[in-house]
């Protein structure tokens, strides 16, 4: 049987291209490394690594490896991290989220991590979805919650909600329960994010896939803004449909279904592989995740 310092000298000799890499990031020899490879590689039914190569290459059945090692330290980690709570060991878990996540269901998450881990106090950091991005590789955060265009390879990830969007006009603007064409709505002007907004990037590519050239107006960061500017009349802008229920029952605002429709972001947590704080605080977030509980919208990152 397979131990963890085995399944962890294979994985980062697989991720990482060599042994001797493998051990310097393992704080190990690089004799003892390639020992634990040994065994792992006796203990397969097949080869690992194809050839002898000075980069280590994996066959199809290491790569199959690689993915059940990876869960297997993931398990790991999220065990060590419970170990870690009950020990009270007081912690700081650096966090970043857009402001969609801050102005939603961010309170909740706040409050189911103090009810599991009383000892560890999260800290915000509210950015762009692409900065925060950065934050993670360069280890300035313990955790990012932002839509998954912006994960990356470098980081692990977990999935949360999909948000689902719409279009919001002026009230009257179009009939009620009517399905208007997308190349229709773009005769309006379009309220825009700026151009690092993700959704502002997947409506610009429905417009182009049915041929509209719409007039783009520069709105606002925050979709608040966005949706009082509708209502004054300027325009038409794509916004989290749940966020403004409110405001559409009250008359202030109308959503207008397209043909095709609206896009919708799914959200995620990302966090440095094997990172136990991390991966701790990533669980509960998928717990809490909830984009329908809404008090005063904000920006989408």
């Amino acid at each position: 049987m397979l131990t963890i310092k085995q399944i962890e000298t294979f994985y980062w000799v697989a991720k990482l291209g060599t042994v001797q890499r493998a051990a310097d990031k393992l704080h190990v020899t690089q004799s003892a490394a390639t020992k634990r490879l040994q065994e792992v590689e006796r203990l397969s039914a097949s080869p690992l690594f194809e050839g002898s190569g000075r980069k280590a290459v994996l066959t199809a059945k290491g790569h199959e490896m690689m993915q059940l090692c990876a869960d297997v330290l993931e398990s790991v980690a999220y065990l060590d991290a419970i170990q870690t709570s009950r020990r009270n060991v007081p912690r700081v878990a650096h966090i970043g989220v857009t402001e969609l996540v801050a102005m939603s269901w961010f309170p909740a998450l706040i409050r189911r991590v103090r009810d599991v881990y009383p000892e560890l106090t999260l800290q915000p950091h509210i950015d762009h979805s692409a900065i925060l991005r950065d934050k993670i590789l360069d280890g300035q955060l313990d955790i990012a919650i932002l839509p998954e265009a912006f994960a990356t390879r470098s980081a692990a990830k977990v999935n949360l909600e999909l948000v689902e969007f719409a279009w919001f006009c002026p009230p009257g603007t179009f009939n009620r329960g009517e399905i208007v064409p997308l190349r229709q709505l773009a005769a309006l002007p379009v309220i825009e994010q700026d151009r690092t907004s993700i959704i502002t990037e997947l409506c610009s590519r429905l417009f182009e896939q049915v041929g509209a050239a719409p007039t783009r107006l520069g709105g606002s960061r925050s979709i608040i803004t966005l949706a009082g500017l509708i209502e004054a009349g300027i325009g038409v802008s794509c916004l989290p449909r749940a966020f403004f229920t409110g405001e559409v029952t009250q008359g202030r605002l109308q959503i207008v279904e397209t043909d095709p429709p609206a896009p919708s972001v799914r959200y995620c947590a990302i966090h440095p592989e094997r990172a136990a704080l991390g991966l701790a605080v990533a669980e509960l977030a998928r717990e809490c995740c909830d984009f329908s509980r809404t008090r005063a919208p904000a920006s989408i990152g």
